[in-house]
């Protein structure tokens, strides 16, 4: 293409420009123009090219000029000897932001294969001076033309940390002009037509780097100039160069001409888009500015105003992750560790495929580090396939293209999930890297440290000469009302998101329990602050920057797992709002509508709703609720109600205490929004649900008027009268603490609904009373201590018990005044002789109560309100002595409670509340429950206890005369963990009686399912029971008419079924997640696996999942020994245990996979769905058991469900022995 190199003649002083038509001019004479002696020495570039970078020396010194130009803002002139200074590590990157705020941070990275850091280094090895020639950061012109650009190739133009749309190919090549209109020629078309249609070539790839292995320096720039004069000739024919970069070229021409005004050559390295405009002639006399002053329009000099604002400049290290494109930080370059190879090779094509061969065995090693099989083979093949696409393509090696290409084809195996993931983590491992720069040691201290000092300082917060490292400072700050509080509060939020230990956030509740619109935190400067300082600098400059690059890198890391989760776009949202970042608040908005709707569970719907209010209320510091972001919040909340109600069926099964409350708050929210469909699911949950959500529901309708308080309170009393036997009783439990919890002042308010649980309670005797009130207490233990005070209060003014003594709040002047009188009164009375006699009334005190079975049927010698204090927990010092002890023994498992009111007494699990004195262990609190209650209400009790987290009452539980149930076995279980051996094998007798009674129980209702296929077998041997249509076809010969009409057939041949053996065996892998959630199903699964197991031809593997997978199917056989070794607690990580179950499929077709989960999975749903296509592709038969229990009622995430049903997965909530049945049918 040309000479190497041409001197630099007398056409580099100022006016000595020649004009070129270049608009006009073909390609050969465009690039002969530009190249000529009549232009100044132009290398036009990319911002990271490395094989122009690597011939960047060889062109300057082959042109020796005497001056460089560089294509950066004027700001950073004073950087330029610290850029190029030999102790300087690469990457770093010049930054500069306006020193008053106001305006986005301008961001200029450089790696070792950057054109323009190579001149940098050339000029200053060979003391040639360089000047920053483009537009100051601080002109005007910014502000007007924003045009979003990347200044991949050229202008290494700033641009804001939060970016903008994705640029074109032209902005890429250095030229931000409108792109052709579609079917217009145009030269750029023309030249793309040669491409090689690798993935993501474009016009520079193709002319500049593809073609670079093997050719001469002086080849890459004419190739680079020629590509930047077809793009700007496009932007020229279709609309023109915007007045932005007209305006740069202005200043950047003029800057040329003072550089060269004393006769000096020069050099230029430039945008190969703004190259055209400096090989054209000067056509108004333009003079530099004198030194310091800036222009005052951006045309030409000026004098200085001191409105622009100021910027300050840094320049901070910088890493190879965040100068990867996909980081979303500017002027970025895929897979910069690969370009770091390219530029070692130097343009030697034997090199560079050395590199490619390099970087195939080090993605394999990665892979196979991971977990998947993979070895030189694969790297050969990799090598190979890629050279065989360059040889294909005409290139003279290959490059990332090919081997991108070769990677995916050989090791992804088709594969976007699972193995294709690995893959893609292996390839960033390696291609991307983990290269990190330092500015030299002696370069003045800039970046993140100082502006942070000087905003503490200007905020009056602590910093590094506060007075040594101990003093921290307690902070209440009200930033929606102060000014200085919301800038405090932001950088406070900023700090805690860049991972500074400085600040930190203390729990701040407003009145009420309601929202506080203030905050509280701690601040301290520590050594540490400085330190993280530092290396939370490479994400920006400014507070701001540095925040947004953290939450940007982050949102990007999930998208490359294949989300964000519901939890985690919730995260990125608040973080985003509360650091007052509005751009990526609103991107983050739009993608919590889109998330969140699909696969959140209520409670993270209701976060969802509660921050869409704070955002359109304004309540976000540092975030307007301007009108265009409250319409985009309101239509979010819209769709998260929509959702959330949606949920509302996957609550049946619930009996977490926490959905009661959530219930409540949809309720409230949905309540107009919802319409029938919620409606119709509340009337349903309080039909169908588990005890727990029944009384929720049944509370939530009565307060949304949907059902009368009547009906509710008949319902409630009728939940007293069937409290009969354990299961009742605890359903009665869990019943009231469903009610209570989500409408806990519905009794205390609506007498309709408490006054059938009064009656009901007045009308039991004493026996039947004392049998439900461990039952009665523990529901109404829910309430709050100051809660059941005041519902005690409404009962005793119902029964119109209420004691003269109760003074509440009576001046104690005007008390004594009354008693003086009502005794005067008295006196008089007696003295006149008006006085009735004293009632002959048997003494209270000394009635004794009813133990377990010593009163009679029909005896109520406990008042009603001595019932309602002993139900309620409260006031324990009014109770006549027999019932004393009653009370005593429930403290000791309740307490006084919790919440409001609790202050100063005993709380949770109590030592005494009554006028007892407190037991001095657990066998005379058991042996008093026994001699209270009876040997029956004392287990439940026990048991009660072992729930509530009294693990040495489990030692009292008899192992004989214990009551099996899954409740109680998952209470002993629970405790188990955390036992030391010695204590476990005096348990391990409990445990072994639990299981095996549950399994035998369960055992005689699964097995006809699995056994009871019988095959018919023609004999005379009696096998079975006898098969009528084949022993009639087998004897139709002996038919016989008889004298009235009748046919008779003589059996001769009986044909009787008999079971057989199946041919084939199948296998049952059983995917069981152990999350705290499935604490319940997790019990039943391992029951029903080892019934399972007991079938001949059945395979039975048991995987127990959290975020890890554990394969029990060693254990399988033995219950006992499976449930020990379970550990209930984690996360919940589904994906992983469906790609466990796929290595063990030998047979899809005879496969079995049975996923027992909520589905409220912890990671991305992308990788979930591809796992259960995967299986269902393959022929497996797959599964999902919303729950497994007796009730066969599930809470699960419907939301996360119905997308497991559009992949191939039914969902469905089962009973141990409907799965069975499911089981026989298919291997039948």
């Amino acid at each position: 293409m040309g000479d190497l190199a041409h001197p630099v003649g007398p056409a580099h002083r100022a006016g000595g420009l020649t004009a070129v038509p270049l608009a006009t001019a073909s390609p050969e004479e465009a690039v002969a123009t530009l190249t000529g002696p009549a232009a100044p020495y132009l290398i036009g570039v990319r911002h990271h090219a490395p094989s122009l970078a690597a011939a960047v020396p060889a062109l300057l010194a082959a042109a020796r000029p005497d001056v460089l130009l560089v294509e950066l803002p004027a700001e950073l002139q004073d950087w330029l000897p610290w850029l190029a200074h030999e102790e300087t590590r690469a990457p770093v990157a010049l930054a500069a932001a306006p020193a008053a705020g106001g305006g986005g941070p301008a961001f200029y990275p450089f790696a070792d294969f950057s054109p323009e850091l190579a001149a940098v280094r050339w000029a200053a090895r060979h003391a040639v001076p360089v000047v920053a020639c483009d537009l100051p950061l601080a002109d005007r012109a910014w502000s007007v033309d924003r045009t979003p650009r990347h200044p991949e190739a050229g202008a290494a133009t700033g641009q804001d940390a939060d970016g903008g749309p994705e640029a074109d190919r032209a902005d890429r090549m250095g030229g931000c002009g409108p792109a052709p209109e579609p079917g217009a020629p145009s030269l750029a078309g023309a030249l793309r037509s040669r491409l090689t249609g690798r993935p993501g070539e474009d016009l520079w790839d193709r002319l500049v780097e593809a073609a670079a292995p093997g050719s001469p320096p002086e080849a890459l720039r004419r190739a680079a100039l020629l590509a930047g004069w077809a793009l700007r000739a496009d932007a020229t024919a279709s609309g023109g160069v915007p007045e932005l970069d007209l305006r740069r070229e202005r200043w950047m021409r003029a800057c040329l001409a003072a550089a060269t005004a004393g006769g000096e050559r020069a050099a230029v390295v430039v945008g190969a888009f703004h190259a055209p405009a400096l090989a054209a002639p000067v056509t108004a006399p333009e003079q530099p500015p004198a030194p310091g002053v800036r222009p005052a329009d951006g045309r030409g000099p000026g004098s200085a105003d001191p409105a622009r604002p100021v910027w300050t400049t840094s320049l901070i290290p910088y890493t190879y992750a965040l100068l990867d494109e996909r980081s979303g930080y500017p002027a970025g370059i895929r897979d910069p560790e690969w370009q770091h190879l390219v530029l070692g090779a130097a343009g030697d094509p034997a090199a560079l495929t050395e590199a490619l061969t390099r970087a195939a065995v080090r993605i394999c090693a990665e892979l196979r580090a991971l977990g998947h099989p993979s070895g030189p083979a694969d790297a050969r093949e990799i090598s190979r396939l890629a050279g065989d696409l360059a040889r294909l393509r005409g290139l003279p090696a290959a490059g990332r293209g090919e081997l991108v290409e070769a990677v995916q084809t050989v090791l992804a195996q088709g594969e976007p999930y699972g193995r294709g993931r690995a893959v893609a983590r292996a390839m960033e491992k390696v291609l991307v890297g983990a290269r990190t720069g330092r500015p030299a040691p002696g370069a003045p201290r800039s970046g993140l440290g100082p502006a942070v000092e000087a905003e503490l300082a200007a905020l009056g917060l602590p910093g590094p000469d506060a007075g040594g490292p101990g003093g921290a400072r307690d902070l209440r700050l009200d930033p929606l009302r102060s000014e200085l509080d919301l800038g405090r509060e932001l950088l406070l939020r900023r700090l805690t998101v860049c991972g500074v230990p400085y600040a930190e956030a203390k729990e701040a509740v407003g009145a009420g329990g309601a929202e506080a619109l203030t905050s509280r935190w701690e601040v301290r400067w520590t050594p540490a602050t400085a330190a993280m300082l530092t290396a939370a600098g490479v994400r920006g400059v400014t507070p701001a920057q540095a925040a947004e690059g953290v939450l940007r890198e982050r949102w990007r890391a999930e998208r490359d797992e294949g989300g964000p989760t519901a939890a985690q776009t919730l995260t990125g949202l608040t973080q985003a709002a509360e650091c007052g970042l509005s751009g990526l608040a609103d991107e983050r908005l739009a993608d919590t509508a889109d998330v969140l709707p699909r696969s959140g569970t209520l409670p993270e719907l209701l976060a969802g709703l509660a921050l869409s209010d704070r955002l359109r209320a304004g309540h976000v510091p540092g975030l307007d609720a301007t009108a265009e972001r409250t319409e985009r919040a309101r239509a979010a909340a819209e769709l998260l109600t929509a959702a959330a109600v949606r949920q509302v069926d996957g609550l049946t099964g619930s009996e977490d205490p926490a959905d009661a409350r959530a219930l409540l708050e949809l309720a409230h929210r949905a309540d107009v929004l919802g319409g029938i469909r919620l409606t119709d699911a509340l009337a349903r949950l309080a039909a169908g649900g588990s005890p727990l959500m029944r009384g929720a529901a049944g509370a939530v309708r009565v307060l949304l008027g949907h059902e009368d308080p009547r009906a509710l309170g008949a319902r409630v009393a009728s939940w007293v009268d069937g409290a009969c036997d354990p299961e009742s009783r605890s359903a009665l439990t869990t019943r009231l603490t469903g009610l209570l919890t989500a409408a806990g002042p519905l009794l205390e308010s609506a007498a309709p609904a408490l006054e059938p649980l009064l009656d009901r309670v007045s009308e039991l005797s004493d026996r039947d009373f004392t049998d439900r009130l461990p039952a009665l207490r523990g529901g109404f233990d829910t309430l709050s201590p100051a809660a059941r005070d005041r519902l005690l209060g409404a009962v005793e003014e119902r029964l119109g018990t209420s004691h003269l003594a109760d003074t509440a709040g009576v001046d104690p002047v005007a008390l004594a005044t009354w008693t003086t009188a009502d005794l005067a009164a008295r006196a008089a009375l007696g003295a006149l002789g008006l006085l009735p006699p004293p009632a002959d009334s048997p003494d209270e005190e000394s009635a004794p109560v009813p133990a377990g079975g010593g009163a009679p049927e029909d005896g109520r010698r406990l008042a009603p309100e001595d019932r309602w204090r002993l139900v309620l927990g409260r006031r324990s010092d009014r109770l006549p002595a027999s019932a004393a002890p009653l009370a005593t023994a429930l403290d000791e498992l309740y307490g006084a409670g919790r919440g409001e009111g609790s202050r100063g007494e005993p709380a949770g699990t109590g030592r005494g509340g009554g006028r007892e004195a407190p037991y001095p262990g657990v066998r005379e609190w058991s042996e008093e429950l026994a001699a209270l209650f009876g040997p029956g209400i004392r287990e439940e009790v026990l048991a009660a206890a072992a729930s509530a987290g009294r693990q040495d009452v489990v030692g009292e539980l008899d192992p004989d005369s214990v009551r099996p149930s899954v409740d109680l076995l998952r209470s002993v279980l629970r405790h188990a963990g955390g036992l030391p051996e010695s204590r476990l094998a005096a348990l391990r007798p409990l445990v072994r009686r639990l299981v095996e009674a549950l399994t035998r129980e369960l055992a005689t209702r699964l097995r006809p399912a699995l056994h009871g296929t019988a095959l018919p077998r023609p004999g005379r041997r009696p096998g079975g029971g006898l098969d009528l249509p084949r022993t009639l076809r087998a004897n139709l010969a002996t038919a016989r008419r008889g004298p009235d009409g009748t046919v008779r057939i003589v059996p001769e041949h009986p044909v009787f079924r008999s079971r057989a053996r199946r041919a084939a065996d199948w296998r049952l892998i059983l995917v069981t997640d152990v999350s705290g959630s499935m604490e319940a199903s997790t019990v039943w699964a391992a029951l029903t696996a080892s019934v399972l197991a007991g079938v001949p031809t059945l395979s039975t593997h048991f995987l127990a999942f959290s975020t890890e997978v554990i394969d029990l199917t060693d254990h399988v056989a033995d219950p006992l020994s499976l449930l020990l070794e379970v550990s209930v607690g984690g996360g919940t990580h589904i994906a992983a245990g469906l790609r466990h179950a796929r290595e063990l499929v030998t047979v899809p077709s005879r496969t079995l996979v049975v996923v027992v989960s909520d589905f409220e999975e912890g990671y991305p749903l992308g990788g979930l769905l591809a796992e259960v296509r995967a299986l269902v592709g393959a022929g497996c038969q797959v599964l999902g058991c919303a729950s497994l229990d007796d009730s066969g009622r599930p809470r699960y995430s419907t939301g996360v469900a119905g997308q497991l049903v559009a992949a191939g997965q039914p969902v469905a909530a089962l009973s141990p022995l409907e799965l069975a049945r499911w089981v026989g049918e298919k291997i039948a």
